[in-house]
């Protein structure tokens, strides 16, 4: 069997919008590859210009044309316009994406595509630990087939700089091609004093003999005008002289990528957690709580925290209430305090608990008292005993674990389940001779036992076993199963010389961490291939790591995730969740983008609402705000003009809409939505100016997602989703049933000439492309034994007659990319429209506009020409299709338990919109006329040309007693009953009344869009 190889997705919308902002900032400018050399190189040594010509990037761009595209940029993501400026340019650029959403996908991408698009060469990528640049150099390594494809072979070399091989530097200078150099901060950043002035003893900014005419490594990199990419700069470049290290780079400009930015500079892309969760970019989340009740009985005390200056603890005791009970809670204590004091005079405090000494110095935290009891940071006693938990803990794990294997494994899927722990020897004992430590024991205890014991009902009825084990329902349907309990588990450690297991500390950058993150980069297809008998690799699903090595490194099939610290969790939620939060891939190297599907669990030793206000508290610490709106929310709402021609709100007409809500009182001062606003938001009852009510569907949505909070999943509330066989017995779904599963086909008849027609018109009503400025700089150059040096001395736009000349892509071709016409079809486009000769000004811009004209045109004679056939019986629905095999939901957060028994198809309601879907399904089920209805599951597709649609609802309303009326019903959010719908949406909605049409069901079936449920006798 092939090894299994990574595949990538070219067409992921969020990550085009990032890309595509990013090359839109230099829209209409002028670059040019700069050729440089030297007349004399350092002393003694040989001129760079006798032995070696230089290759960098230049830019020619007028400061406000920039500006202008940033603005433009800016708006098109509801933005604010910024302008901050660093060393007197506009320099630095801020994309912000959520962990998991292929952020390094993303900057590659955007590598090659700033050289397709303007011929830049040079790039450095700076990173702040060995774990993210191991990740970097895995993301090249496995997208570099994918990129070959999308970029016709255009090459591309990346390296790490290595203060021992110079060679690379110097092919780095002088070569024509994309050029990519990825370094550590601490490579060059320890090199500089504090006022940014170069140490001769840091190697990078030291003259190297091993380098044509005795440069520095910085001296050429600079020489390059590199743009610089810094990989999380939040701890890249968070000093003077991480800054300082940055500007000697000398940046044509500096792009910044990460999911929690410090600094925003200039953002021009903006994906919150909200939006990746939503949209379904990443994993759900679920806590599965593993909590023991607190024992009231004796004395119990747990050191929190320390601190010197002075010397103080934290530490939680049982404090004795007004009413005689017991409350636990934190108390702050300094030496000398008496806890039978500090709790209220509770007994079990009496026998010497008096502070006698606090230690504070890292990793030697601790607090003694008179009675002799010493206790560790994060250490308890009199608690419940924390082995027992850390136990309860790891079999969760293993039991959550086989559950999501058993689902996932007919899709392909390989399940990973990972531990964090923050002592080695938990893991592996080395003396006196090797053996598994205490976790590794209960782990291999455990997963024995759990194999043994009687899988849920629901796993047992889908493997058609009775109340079997879960080893008997893993071998009914033929499942990989690792039995032997010490091959399914392995640790990844940092090693030391003797190669053995170390702990991690702080930044886990030594050298062993590195071998530990390599590892982990290096298994990460094997660990996500199934078992085959040959690689013991294959056979690992449970993961140990070190809780230091907490990013830089994650696998997609990691679904569990499970903290076993025996101090304080330096874990934060967001770092726990990061490692598993990408979407999961299977044998085929495939991602799989089904939500249900993508659930990581974290099993946590505290309740579900605690994780979840503390990863919300986390998100708003670092600069999230929920429920927030500002003056450019609304920029991107589209409004139709008198004359039928769209356009956005823009920037002033959205600050409108902004300030007329906080004047009216539904927005505070801080932006914040009023839950007055949200409710009204969602039953479409927002007021808005009268000249701003056509827009007022679009600000309602914004609005209701602006209000939305990450939804995390409480394991406690999982209910399992089955098909109702008595409802699908039922006369009245039966005769439903016949109706709807019958399938079709779709043709497409479009008439080219009316095609040719309207995209002419369409292409000759775009916006201006307007040509570049140029600027031209002046600048003095130095050269001396520290090297060569430049200061400005003027800026001036340069007034030119001529056109800018580019190496002009075939246009033809590159629009049957975009567009999917025949070559002769857009050629007719091209000569018809008067608007060819914008075509030489500005390439990009140009047939970017005409592609998404050609587009818009396309799509709507493709829904007005659409046909169906209908299909042979053989190709129909089946009532197996209705089935949901292990099919789980979460009650009162995506699932809904009908009132009413015997007319839901299913013993739950799945939805995605609380205020629509939920409200849809409560009224159905309320309905005395509605015999059945069915959520129909995602299975039940209509084909159309712009993708498969999912219809919402199937239901029977029955009138006067006996005539029965068939429904299929699309929900929508609307007001006054009109559904608001996305183009798209439309045209997906009219080839499903065609799909219908097509079928001729009678004139007892309707198929209608609504915003709510409200029976009207329909007459046959």
């Amino acid at each position: 069997m092939a090894a299994l190889e990574f595949k990538f997705s070219s067409d992921q919308q969020h990550q085009l919008e990032a890309i595509e902002a990013t090359c839109n900032l230099f829209r209409g400018q002028q670059f040019a590859s700069s050729v440089f050399s030297a007349d004399s190189g350092r002393k003694g040594q040989t001129a760079i210009g006798e032995l070696m010509v230089g290759h960098g990037n230049e830019l020619r761009v007028a400061p406000g044309q920039l500006l202008d595209n940033l603005h433009a940029v800016q708006e098109d993501g509801c933005l604010p316009a910024t302008d901050v400026l660093t060393d007197g340019r506009l320099r630095d650029f801020t994309v912000e994406m959520e962990t998991g959403t292929g952020k390094t996908y993303v900057y590659i991408r955007s590598i090659y595509e700033l050289n397709r698009r303007y011929g830049i060469t040079k790039f450095v990528i700076v990173v702040p630990s060995v774990a993210i640049r191991e990740g970097v150099l895995k993301s090249f390594q496995t997208t570099r087939r994918h990129f070959e494809t999308l970029y016709d072979r255009t090459p591309l070399d990346y390296f790490v700089y290595d203060s021992k091989d110079m060679g690379p530097v110097g092919n780095f200078a002088t070569s024509s091609s994309i050029q990519v150099m990825v370094i550590n901060i601490d490579a060059f950043n320890k090199g500089l004093e504090k006022d940014g002035t170069a140490k001769e003893g840091n190697l990078f900014h030291r003259p190297s003999e091993r380098l044509t005419g005795g440069f520095s490594p910085r001296e050429l990199v600079s020489a390059c005008k590199p743009v610089v990419i810094i990989d999380e700069p939040q701890s890249v470049d968070n000093t003077k002289q991480a800054k300082a290290a940055i500007k000697s780079l000398n940046p044509l400009f500096v792009l910044r990528y990460s999911a929690t930015h410090k600094q925003a500079y200039n953002m021009i892309y903006r994906l919150t957690p909200v939006d990746a969760f939503e949209r379904h970019l990443v994993k759900g989340i679920c806590v599965d709580s593993i909590k023991a009740e607190a024992n009231l009985n004796g004395a119990y005390v747990r050191l929190e925290s320390v601190k010197s200056d002075p010397f103080s603890a934290k530490v939680s005791i049982d404090v004795r209430q007004a009413d005689g009970t017991q409350k636990r809670k934190a108390v702050t204590v300094k030496t000398g305090a008496d806890l039978y004091q500090k709790s209220g005079e509770n007994s079990d405090y009496e026998n010497g608990w008096v502070v006698n000494n606090i230690g504070a110095a890292e990793g030697d935290e601790f607090i003694e008292f008179q009675n002799g009891e010493v206790l560790e940071l994060g250490e308890a006693i009199g608690d419940v005993n924390e082995e027992v938990v850390k136990r309860a803990q790891i079999r969760r794990t293993i039991e959550d674990h086989l559950a999501r294997q058993f689902e996932l494994w007919p899709r392909g899927v390989k399940v990973l389940s990972l531990f964090f722990i923050d002592r080695v020897d938990r893991y592996r004992v080395y003396e006196p001779e090797v053996h598994g430590g205490l976790y590794a024991q209960m782990f291999e205890e455990e997963y024995a036992g759990a194999l043994n014991s009687k899988a849920p009902r629901r796993v047992a009825k889908a493997a058609g076993v009775g109340r079997g084990t879960w080893l008997e329902c893993y071998e009914a349907v033929g499942a990989p199963l690792v039995r032997d309990p010490h091959a399914v588990h392995q640790g990844y450690f940092a090693k030391d010389k003797k190669g053995k297991f170390k702990d991690s500390k702080g930044a886990a950058g030594t050298a062993g961490d590195a071998g530990a993150f390599e590892l982990i980069m290096q298994k990460k297809e094997t660990l996500i291939s199934f078992p085959d008998g040959k690689d013991a690799d294959k056979d690992v699903s449970f993961v140990f790591s070190h809780s230091a090595l907490k990013e830089g490194w994650d696998n997609p099939n990691v679904f569990q995730i499970c903290t076993l610290v025996e101090t304080k969790d330096n874990l934060t939620k967001r770092q726990k969740i990061g490692r598993g939060l990408r979407l999961c891939v299977n044998q085929d190297g495939e991602r799989l983008y089904d939500p249900e599907a993508n659930v990581l669990t974290v099993i946590a030793n505290e309740s579900y609402e605690d994780f979840a206000n503390g990863l919300q508290k986390e998100l708003e610490a670092e600069d999230f705000k929920f429920g927030v709106i500002t003056p450019e929310s609304f920029t991107k709402v589209t409004v139709k003009t008198p004359e039928g021609v769209e356009e956005r709100l823009g920037y002033e007409k959205s600050k409108q809409v902004f300030d007329h809500l906080v004047a009216t009182g539904m927005v505070d001062g801080k932006g914040a939505v009023t839950p007055e606003l949200k409710a009204a938001a969602e039953e479409g009852k927002v007021e808005l100016p009268a000249e701003l009510e056509p827009a007022k569907e679009q600000v309602e949505a914004i609005i209701i997602h602006k209000s939305q909070r990450v939804q995390i999943r409480d394991k406690a509330k999982e209910v399992s989703v089955e098909l109702q066989k008595d409802v699908t017995l039922d006369p009245a779904f039966q005769a439903l049933w016949d109706r709807i599963r019958q399938r079709t086909r779709f043709q497409v008849g479009v008439d080219s000439g009316k095609l040719i027609e309207h995209a002419i018109e369409a292409v000759d009503g775009m916006l201006a492309v307007r040509p570049p400025q140029v600027t031209s700089e002046r600048a003095s150059l130095g050269i001396d034994d520290a090297g060569v040096s430049a200061e400005g001395t003027g800026t001036s736009v340069v007034s030119v007659s001529g056109k800018v000349k580019y190496d002009l892509p075939d246009p033809i071709a590159e629009l049957q990319d975009a567009v999917g016409l025949t070559r002769g079809t857009i050629k007719a486009i091209l000569e018809g429209c008067s608007r060819f000769d914008e075509f030489e000004i500005d390439p990009a811009t140009f047939l970017a506009q005409v592609g998404d004209k050609i587009n818009r045109v396309k799509n709507d004679l493709i829904a007005q020409g659409i046909k169906y056939v209908r299909l042979p019986e053989d190709e129909w629905y089946t009532m197996r299709d209705l089935e949901l095999d292990d099919y789980t939901a979460y009650l009162g957060q995506n699932a809904w338990k009908p009132d009413v028994t015997g007319k839901s198809l299913y013993n739950y309601v799945v939805y995605d919109s609380a205020g629509v879907e939920r409200s849809f399904a409560e009224a159905l089920d309320k309905q005395e006329e509605v015999l059945v209805f069915a959520k129909l599951p995602s299975a039940f597709k209509i084909d159309t040309p712009l993708g498969s649609y999912n219809p919402d609802w199937a239901y029977v309303e029955e009138t006067d007693g006996e005539r029965r009326v068939y429904f299929v019903t699309e929900t929508k959010g609307g007001k006054n009953g009109e559904p608001a719908l996305r183009d798209a949406e439309k045209i997906k909605i009219g080839c499903a009344k065609k799909h219908f049409e097509a079928l001729d069901l009678g004139n007892d079936f309707h198929y209608n869009v609504r915003t709510t449920y409200q029976y009207e006798a329909v007459k046959a």
